[in-house]
C-alpha cells in the first residue's frame, strides 16, 4: 500500500530522524530559519510602529478633522466602489470559469493588466483619457472626474475590478460544475441553477473575495493621487492623508494613520480567512 503520509514524502524523514541527512539538515533549517525570518520582519517592522505612536496621539488624531474627513471619504468611496467592482466581477468570473472564452489567454492577459501596472502608470492613463481625451466632452454634460470624489471611485474601480473578478473566480472555481447541470436537467434555467445551486455554494468564499477587495481598495495610493490629487477636504483619503503628514514633517500623525490602515487590514484578513478565503489569488 503507498504511503501518503507526510513523512513519507519529506526525504524519508521517518526513516532517519527529524533531520535526515546533512544536505536535508541544511534544507530543513533553510525553510525555518526563512519563514521565521519573514515573520519576524513583518512583526518587528510592525511593531516599531505601535511603539513610536503612544495612544494620546492616536486619540488626537482619530479626532482630527482633516483625519475624520479622510476617514469617512475613504469608507464612502471604497464600500462604493467594491459594490460595483462585485457587481460585474460575478457575472464576468462565470464566463470565464463556464463559458468558452475565444483567445482565453488574450483575454487574461488584458485582465490581470490593471493587477500588475505600476499604480502610478494607472493614474497616469485615467487623467490622459478623461482630463484630455473626455475632459471637454464629458464637461459639456456637466461631468467631469479628475481631481473630484466621483474620480476617485474611478481610480478605485480600475486598480481593483480585475482583482474582484479573480476574488470571485477562484470561490467559482471550487464549485463541481455538475451540480448546476443536474439542476438543468431537472428543469431549471441556466440563471436559476446558477443562482439557486452555483452562487449558494459560492457565497462564502465570494463575501470572502468582497472583503479583501474592499480591503485591497482601501489602501490604494498611487491611482487615486495620480488622478484626483490630495487636495484636504475635497479629496484626501487615508493613504494620501499619511502622505501628505510624512511630506510636512507630521511623522506621529503619519504614523497613526499608517496604523489605523494596517488595523482595518488585519479586521478584513481575519474576516477573509474566517469565510474561507484562499490566498492563491493574489
Amino acid at each position: 500500500m503507498r504511503d501518503d503520509s507526510p513523512s513519507a514524502g519529506c526525504g524519508g524523514l521517518g526513516r532517519t530522524g527529524p533531520w535526515g541527512r546533512p544536505g536535508e539538515r541544511a534544507f530543513h533549517v533553510g525553510a525555518a530559519g526563512a519563514l521565521t525570518f519573514e515573520l519576524a520582519f513583518i512583526i518587528i517592522v510592525i511593531g516599531a510602529a505601535v511603539c513610536y505612536i503612544d495612544l494620546g496621539d492616536l486619540r488626537a488624531v482619530v479626532a482630527s478633522p482633516a483625519m475624520r474627513y479622510a476617514m469617512a471619504l475613504s469608507l464612502i468611496t471604497v464600500t462604493i466602489t467594491t459594490t460595483l467592482s462585485v457587481l460585474l466581477a460575478v457575472p464576468a468570473a462565470y464566463a470565464l470559469t463556464y463559458y468558452r472564452v475565444p483567445f482565453r489567454r488574450v483575454v487574461d492577459t488584458i485582465l490581470d493588466l490593471p493587477i500588475v501596472m505600476p499604480p502610478i502608470a494607472a493614474g497616469m492613463v485615467l487623467l490622459v483619457l478623461f482630463g484630455y481625451y473626455l475632459g471637454e466632452p464629458m464637461r459639456r454634460h456637466g461631468i467631469y472626474l479628475p481631481h473630484t470624489r466621483a474620480g476617485i471611485v474611478v481610480a478605485q474601480f480600475f486598480t481593483t475590478m480585475t482583482f474582484a473578478v479573480r476574488s470571485a473566480k477562484a470561490a467559482l472555481d471550487g464549485i463541481s460544475p455538475r451540480l448546476a447541470e443536474v439542476a438543468r436537467t431537472l428543469g431549471s434555467s441556466e440563471w436559476s441553477a446558477f443562482r439557486r445551486v452555483t452562487l449558494a455554494l459560492a457565497r462564502p468564499g465570494l463575501i470572502a473575495g468582497i472583503v479583501v477587495t474592499w480591503s485591497r481598495c482601501l489602501g490604494l495610493f498611487g491611482p487615486v493621487v495620480m488622478f484626483c490629487g490630495a487636495t484636504a477636504f475635497r479629496t484626501q483619503v487615508m493613504p494620501t492623508a499619511v502622505y501628505i503628514d510624512t511630506s510636512v514633517g507630521k511623522l506621529e500623525e503619519a504614523v497613526a494613520g499608517a496604523l489605523i490602515l494596517v488595523a482595518i487590514a488585519l479586521v478584513a484578513l481575519v474576516l477573509f480567512k474566517r469565510l474561507g478565503g484562499r490566498g492563491y489569488m493574489w
